[in-house]
């Protein structure tokens, strides 16, 4: 073994290393997928259940939705996001949506793929305070109006 053989074995012990291209014809990796998607569930469900709508009131909905993911096989990005009818173009709805958008895994060689998730959003305690605030709000109205109308 000569001076140069002994320099580059590091560098061939990186190569090989090294993850394949992305341009190698990889294989869908399902468990890098199912990270990714548990990721943003995650984050779906930690953040979304508390967004406000445009007169700044928690207002929903809650409960279960199906998120439904479109996943472009050439680039790995994400082609489409839908949610159940309860929640499309809903503050909420829209919220669970981007927390799926902007996602990234490897591409693969073969077709798109579409995958469903189950997001959990339970109704936060913050948003009931608020109904029963503006209940009694109301109700304080209607007594007031009453008492004007004698």
């Amino acid at each position: 073994m000569n001076i140069r053989t002994i320099a580059l074995a590091p560098l061939l012990a990186l190569a090989v290393a090294l993850p394949r291209s992305a341009h190698a014809d990889p294989s869908f990796d399902e468990e890098e997928v199912n990270l990714v998607l548990t990721r943003a569930t995650r984050q779906a469900q930690a953040n979304c259940a508390k967004v406000r709508n445009a007169e700044g009131r928690m207002a929903g909905p809650w409960g279960s939705v199906t998120v439904t993911v479109v996943l472009n096989h050439a680039s790995g990005r994400v082609k489409d996001v839908l949610v159940d009818d309860a929640f499309d173009d809903t503050p909420t709805g829209r919220c669970v949506e981007g927390a799926y958008k902007l996602l990234v895994i490897p591409p693969w060689s073969g077709k798109d793929r579409t995958l469903e998730r189950l997001v959990v959003l339970e109704k936060p305690a913050e948003a009931e305070e608020e109904e029963r605030a503006a209940q009694e709000k109301a109700s304080k109205r209607g007594a007031a109006s009453k008492g004007k109308k004698k």
